[in-house]
């Protein structure tokens, strides 16, 4: 796996030490979420087989147990996300599973200097912050999630000098 990187200042060529851990960081992130969210593809298909009205009965029934942890907004949130997961789910996690597998494509190419590595991260990245929200009402677009992929292109994008 040849890396090209564009010298720094001093002449080196040689990977730098924040591109180093931002990809560690981001090969550990992308090997689990590709797990989890393709588990939850399979489980969301398989899911698809047992019948509507059996399936909300059994979650009504596990919600009865757990209602006095969740409160009444958790119960509401679980109530309304549901039907939507079940409905909708493997489409969810088809779509957040494609964005998990483009950011690891662009962070395999960033690993190696290439520039088109990070607009493939970075547009996956932007992206992934929307669309699961074709699938989930917008009020359960999170703050910390994107801040936290937004900084990491940020933080990616601060090298770009160095990429070939």
């Amino acid at each position: 796996m040849a890396s090209t990187f564009l010298p720094d200042d001093s002449g080196s060529t040689q990977r730098p030490d924040l591109l180093t851990g931002l990809g560690i960081l981001s090969f550990i992130n992308c090997g689990l979420f590709l797990l989890i969210y393709g588990l939850g593809l399979l489980f969301t298909l398989g899911l698809r087989a047992v019948p509507e009205d059996e399936f909300m009965a059994q979650m009504n029934e596990q919600m009865a147990g757990m209602s006095d942890m969740m409160g009444e907004e958790g119960a509401a949130a679980f109530e309304e996300l549901v039907p939507l997961f079940y409905h909708g789910g493997a489409l969810l996690m088809g779509l957040l599973l494609l964005r998990t597998i483009a950011r690891f494509i662009g962070v395999i190419n960033m690993w190696r200097g290439r520039r088109q590595g990070f607009t493939l991260y970075a547009a996956a990245q932007v992206v992934g912050i929307f669309i699961p929200h074709v699938v989930l009402p917008w009020k359960y677009l999170g703050l910390f999630g994107p801040f936290l992929a937004l900084a990491f292109v940020a933080l990616y994008g601060s090298q770009l000098k160095r990429f070939s």
